[in-house]
């Protein structure tokens, strides 16, 4: 996502080649058809449309990270908080990007800085430890007022379990995540839920299925992964105890409910399983138990009886927190969960889907 030498490298050869390709191309033509001798100024266009994403990525990091951010990233974001100053700069770049390149879309609710910043930080934690790689596949991030059904609705009704998603066909390139679920992820109450990080969890593992692995994964952690999620989900141990059960739903489910524990409590999670622990550690290629070893900070989030930051006026405890701890566990990815793909479009008109 950032700019590294590597990544520019890569970008100026692609362009490079590109603009042989197109000019060698328009060349040929031009000598066997002379009046179609224009066409040999799509080389210096092709050069500048293969560089715009990076030089647009250079503009961006040129300018000041907003303080609106900054404030809100040290009142909610603990893993933000425990980077040194280094690390506190490559978040913000990154966040940057995201902002910059992903629309985040509110659905019947409003979309706030404070819900812009939760979605940024949400993508960015899963990925921080990889140097050069990014989400190819993101297009959109649409926020829910509430958890929805099967149908994408939030009609209020007993079938409105899913807190995020995200999409393959139709809904390709898009991530549905409920508001109050957002912000209670990053609330200061302990716990080991955060949609966010969820969802994101998801599409790191399509990514690197789609696009290969990030360098800084071994090889021999991916197996020895496979190996324990298909041996703890055909004889789920007496560690199961401490994992949510959703997590044995299938293998998806599995590594972004542990990505969750991993990024929100690993000291628990080192505690009862070290060698879980260690497995995440390789492939996140981060040590949060090093990061975050009490987790203080966590407290210095959003109070019980703070103002709700989605502006219904009502304290927290009794908006968001409420409605996120009434919901019933189901991060779901209707992308990875067996037998839940669906290409009907929902029906609600104020819905952003269409056929």
């Amino acid at each position: 996502m950032l700019l590294t030498p590597e990544a520019q490298r890569r970008n100026q050869r692609q362009a490079l080649t590109a603009t042989l390709l197109v000019a060698g191309t328009a060349g040929w033509l031009t000598w066997l058809i002379p009046p179609l001798w224009p066409l040999l100024g799509l080389s210096p266009v092709t050069y500048w449309w293969v560089r715009r994403p990076y030089v647009r990525r250079m503009t961006i990091l040129r300018q000041p990270f907003p303080g609106e951010q900054e404030e809100i990233l040290r009142t909610h974001v603990a893993f933000f908080l425990a980077l040194d100053e280094p690390g506190k700069i490559r978040f913000r770049q990154l966040m940057q990007i995201f902002l910059d390149e992903v629309q985040i879309t509110g659905i019947r609710t409003d979309v706030d800085e404070t819900v812009r910043v939760l979605v940024a930080a949400s993508a960015v934690i899963p990925v921080f430890g990889f140097h050069d790689w990014e989400y190819h596949r993101l297009r959109e991030v649409l926020i829910y007022p509430d958890a929805f059904d099967d149908a994408y609705q939030t009609r209020g009704g007993s079938n409105e379990h899913i807190l995020g998603m995200v999409g393959l066909h139709h809904l390709s390139g898009v991530m549905i995540l409920s508001k109050p679920a957002l912000l209670a992820g990053f609330s200061s109450q302990p716990g080991t839920q955060n949609v966010g990080v969820h969802e994101f969890a998801h599409l790191v593992e399509q990514e690197a299925g789609e696009y290969g692995l990030p360098p800084e994964v071994p090889w021999m952690a991916v197996r020895q992964w496979a190996r324990y999620v298909a041996r703890e989900l055909a004889h789920p141990s007496s560690r199961r105890t401490h994992i949510n059960n959703y997590a044995y739903t299938n293998e998806h489910e599995f590594f972004a409910v542990l990505a969750e524990y991993f990024f929100t409590s690993p000291d628990l999670l080192k505690q009862r399983d070290p060698a879980l622990y260690t497995l995440l550690r390789d492939l996140f290629h981060q040590d949060t138990e090093a990061l975050l070893p009490t987790l203080p900070w966590r407290r210095r989030g959003l109070s019980r009886n703070a103002p709700c930051p989605c502006g219904s006026g009502d304290k927290y405890k009794h908006c968001c927190l409420k409605k996120a701890g009434t919901n019933s566990r189901s991060t779901e990815s209707k992308a990875n969960a067996p037998n839940t793909q669906t290409n009907a479009p929902p029906q609600d008109t104020d819905t952003p889907f269409t056929t």
